[in-house]
This record gives structure tokens, sequence and C-alpha cells, in this order.
């Protein structure tokens, strides 16, 4: 699943202004999966997002679906520690700072809120945006989990 270079520039186009804001870049400062950090596999879970979409026909809003998906663990703190409830609770606390900061629409945060199905039982994916971030997250995450322990890079450029 490798983006093209044509893709890389249509997807970086849309994020540019999220890509240099320092609250999102403060992402770097926590760790996701092994040595990948939560800005890492933010951008993992975009790029995949952004690939299964078109690859697979889902035909999901691409401005929604990878704003939801860079924004999808916009927690902002390190989880380690915190037990299983951060599973649980992560994604509403992302929606709210990604709705604070960027004043993100409905559509968007709820795909954000999602994301954890079928872990958050409550909150399953609703639209063709959500359903695209859960696939991505949980392929992003199982690869940069047993892949990526040692070493971070791209999944997908």
């Amino acid at each position: 699943m490798k983006l093209s270079a044509d893709e890389i520039r249509e997807l970086d186009a849309l994020l540019e202004p999220l890509y240099a804001d320092e609250q999102v870049q403060s992402m770097n400062d926590f760790v996701q999966h092994g040595a990948v950090s939560t800005y890492a596999h933010c951008r993992n879970v975009t790029d995949a997002s952004f690939w299964i979409n078109r690859h697979l026909g889902f035909h999901a809003d691409e401005p929604t679906l990878v704003t939801a998906a860079l924004l999808h663990d916009f927690y902002l703190y390190d989880w380690h520690g915190s037990g299983w409830r951060h599973s649980y609770r992560h994604p509403l606390c992302a929606s709210r700072n990604a709705q604070a900061r960027f004043g993100i629409s409905e559509r968007t945060a709820s795909a954000i809120e999602s994301h954890m199905w079928p872990i958050g039982i409550t909150r399953p994916p609703r639209t063709r945006e959500a359903l695209v971030l859960c696939i991505a997250d949980k392929y992003c995450a199982l690869l940069e989990t047993l892949l990526l322990r040692k070493e971070a890079k791209s999944l997908c450029r």
C-alpha cells in the first residue's frame, strides 16, 4: 500500500495548515507504538486512509477523512500508565481538542470519536469516513506494533 507522488502532493496540500500547527507537531513528543510517535502514527493512518478510500472505492469525502485521520489521536498526553481506560476515553478527548483548536465539522468529530470501534462498542462508525478511519487505524497499529518496534518509518510513502 504505497501512495504515488501525485497522491502525496494532493494529500499534503489538503493538510499543510494542520501539519504546521504547533499542537499537532507536539504529538511528536508522545510515543504511540514502539518507536512510532503519536504524530507519525497519525500520519501513517492519514496516508493509509487516503489510499484505502481511493483504491478500494469507499468514496468518502477526502477532506473530512484526512482531517479526521490526522487528528484521531489528538489527545496530547502520554497514555502509558493510563491503563485500559485510555482506549475508551481518548477518542472523545481527541475530538474535543480538535473541535476547540480547529473547529472541525460534526462529521469529522464523529469519525474521530468512533475510530476505536469495536473496542468502543457504543460508538460504531456511522459514515464512510469513520469506517475507513477505523480500518486504517487498526491496520497501522498492527503493523507499527509488529514491524516498527525499533525503527520508526512511514508505512505508505
